[in-house]
Order: structure tokens, then C-alpha cells, then sequence
């Protein structure tokens, strides 16, 4: 995935603010009259909100502007966003501004070209089509509570799996599985946590964080590292630094948000 930087970022605000231009005069020239003040301000800004919000949650995933300079609005693992998730995204960009724009200048400089308002919304800005779709419930939408405290968005079947399984501190029983062919293994690694989203290994249990770990394989062994979680990872007994990983296995003994778990073949 190439993320898109801040001049490309730029530009296409550029040319969305040029587009917006006619709407943005009218507007200005209501300010003028004193019964229309408010009015004008408050339509101003639900029309800027709603370009944003509306095109970027769209089939389209981007503005005019990203989408003439061919980048798309996306969740961190590449997929579209809600209409919540960008209303979020756009309002999160006050906070970028009243910083003295440093929340913008961010896109330069971060491992991910996120600026301040994409790490406030769970967001990226991808440099290149997206080739992924919805996810069933809508990305930030309201899905039926899960009877299962675990699952696995990745499950395709294919032979080689892998399981961690345990129990969580009130007895459910906890089971993740993923496939030992899994290409995100050996690239990018799948991702642990409470946000079913965002994640490709989910537990609904609190005490993990919204994206505790990431499992991932390196020279044939499986590795996990901590994603900055709150109650950390443990193998044997031994915690991991966050950010810092770690090499297990079947004979290890894995405790994640003080859920103990064993890996084995599925």
C-alpha cells in the first residue's frame, strides 16, 4: 500500500477548494447581511462537511480533487470508510488547523503520511485505486452483538491453520484462527484487537487494547509484536516493550490483556 503525501494532499485541496469557490462566494456575500449572518455561517459550514464526508465515504472514496490526483480516503487496512467515520475525519481537521497547521504538515513526516486528524479517525490517505469494498456492517456501523467473544476476519478455508486459543478472566472461551498461507503473514502482519474494524484477529474483551498486537511471520517463525497496548503482551512470564516484538510458539505460554492463550494447528 503507497500512501500519499503531503503535496499531493495539497494539491487536491487546492482543487477542491476551487470547485467549491462558487458556493464559497455566495456564502461569503450572505455574511454581509446582518439577518443572514448566522444562517450563512452555519450553511457554510454544512456545506464544506458534506462534501467531504459524502464524497469520501462514497463508492468513490475520494473528493474531485484526491480523485484527479489519484488518492482515496481509506480505514487503516485499506477499506472504505463510513459516512460516521469521514464526519469524524472532517471535523477532527479543526484540531490540525488550530495547531498552527501542524496537524497538516504531519502528512509529511509520519511513518504513514498521516495527518493529525487521519490518527484521530482511524484514517489513511492511499496513493493509487483501492481494490477492496465495504465491510458488511459498514465501517464505524452498528452491527448486532457478537456471541462470540472471538473472531477471525480473514478465514478462507485453506489448509495450515493456525489457532490461539484459551479463556478470558470470566471462563469464555477465546479461539483465533488465521491461515499459515495468509500473504498479510509475511507482509504487513494481521493485526489483534478489540476493534472489530479495524482488526483481522478480534476480542471483545476490555482489557485489550483497540489494536494490541500484530502477528506476523519472520524466517518461518511466528513473531508478535506490541502495538503500544495497555495491559501488554506476555510470553513466558517475560513482558514485551511496547513496540518491540517477540518469536513464540506451541510450546509458549502467551498471555494478551491477561488472556492466557496456546497456539497450535487448527
Amino acid at each position: 500500500m503507497k500512501y500519499a503525501g503531503f503535496w499531493k494532499r495539497f494539491w487536491a485541496l487546492i482543487i477542491d477548494s476551487l470547485i467549491m469557490l462558487p458556493i464559497a462566494f455566495i456564502l461569503l456575500l450572505l455574511e454581509k447581511v446582518d439577518s443572514l449572518y448566522w444562517i450563512s455561517v452555519l450553511s457554510s459550514v454544512i456545506v464544506w462537511w458534506l462534501y467531504f464526508a459524502f464524497f469520501e465515504s462514497g463508492e468513490r472514496q475520494a473528493t474531485p480533487g484526491k480523485r484527479l490526483l489519484q488518492i482515496y480516503v481509506t480505514n487503516l487496512d485499506g477499506q472504505r470508510i463510513s459516512f460516521a467515520r469521514s464526519t469524524g475525519r472532517y471535523f477532527s481537521k479543526t484540531l490540525s488547523a488550530l495547531i498552527f497547521g501542524i496537524g497538516y504538515l504531519m502528512a509529511g513526516f509520519t511513518e504513514k503520511k498521516q495527518a493529525l486528524h487521519d490518527m484521530i479517525a482511524s484514517t489513511l490517505v492511499i496513493d493509487g485505486k483501492p481494490n477492496n469494498s465495504m465491510t458488511p456492517f459498514g465501517d464505524g456501523g452498528f452491527a448486532e452483538p457478537e456471541r462470540m467473544i472471538v473472531t477471525s476476519n480473514r478465514a478462507s478455508g485453506k489448509s495450515g491453520r493456525w489457532v490461539l486459543a484459551g479463556f478470558d478472566s470470566n471462563g469464555h472461551v477465546v479461539r483465533l484462527s488465521f491461515d499459515a498461507e495468509d500473504p498479510k503473514l509475511y507482509d504487513d502482519g494481521l493485526i489483534l484487537g478489540r476493534d472489530s474494524q479495524s482488526c483481522d484477529l478480534h476480542i471483545t474483551d476490555q482489557a485489550i487494547s483497540r489494536r494490541h498486537a500484530k502477528i506476523y511471520i519472520n524466517n518461518g517463525d511466528i513473531w508478535i509484536e506490541d502495538l503500544g497496548s495497555t495491559n501488554g503482551i506476555f510470553i513466558n512470564g517475560k513482558k514485551i516493550r511496547a513496540n518491540q516484538s517477540a518469536p513464540f510458539n506451541s510450546s509458549s505460554t502467551l498471555a494478551i490483556g491477561g488472556i492466557e492463550l496456546t497456539l497450535g494447528k487448527g
